[in-house]
């Protein structure tokens, strides 16, 4: 009998998975990895920072709408046309413009009531994580995707083919803003990084 080795994640290409035929640039254990999440700690509002196609905006989408959970995603440049039907569906509000530009609206959304799940993917992640990780509340969660664990000198890991933050750069801004690592042992399968503003303790 031959066998046959399995691509592990499509490593490099544009699109690297097609989770329920939607096109992302996501390793295939981030839609499962960011329903899980939702289910520990349901939000009461997502806000994505880099929307790309909009197919894993959409996927994670599935789950917020079950859970009446608002998806706001950020980008410049306007989602995958063919992926419009369902994400007016399941009620995602896609916002075009420079977040830079818009920082005070992505601000005031993060601190309106309810746990806010800050989901940063633009282009600038270590910046993206500094500067909308102030605005979070005791409860919330903010994490970078295309994260290593390595020191920066390489760009591949087991789990993803890219990277754009590491490990020490995101927990030098966590101690920074009084962030504290949150279901990292699950987002490291995912190439995501995440931190939560803890909730102070009653005692």
């Amino acid at each position: 009998m031959t066998s046959r080795t399995i691509p592990p994640y499509d490593h490099g290409t544009p699109e690297a998975a097609r989770p329920f035929g939607l096109p992302m640039c996501q390793n295939r254990l981030s839609i499962p990895t960011w329903s899980y999440a939702m289910e520990v700690r349901p939000p009461a509002r997502v806000v994505e920072i880099g929307t790309y196609s909009g197919g894993f905006t959409c996927a994670i989408g599935v789950h917020a709408s079950r859970i009446g959970a608002r998806v706001v995603s950020y980008d410049v440049c306007t989602p995958d046309e063919s992926l419009q039907d369902l994400a007016r569906h399941l009620g995602i509000e896609f916002r075009q413009g420079d977040v830079w530009h818009l920082e005070a609206e992505v601000g005031a959304l993060i601190a309106e009531p309810g746990t806010s799940f800050v989901l940063c993917d633009g282009g600038n992640k270590r910046r993206e994580l500094r500067d909308f990780g102030r605005y979070l509340k005791p409860g919330d969660v903010i994490a970078a995707h295309d994260y290593a664990a390595n020191d920066g000198t390489g760009y591949e890991n087991r789990w993803w083919g890219w990277g754009e933050i590491w490990q020490p750069q995101g927990d030098a801004i966590a101690r920074e803003l009084g962030l504290v690592p949150w279901m990292q042992d699950y987002f490291d399968t995912a190439a995501w990084l995440a931190y939560e503003r803890p909730i102070p303790s009653l005692r």
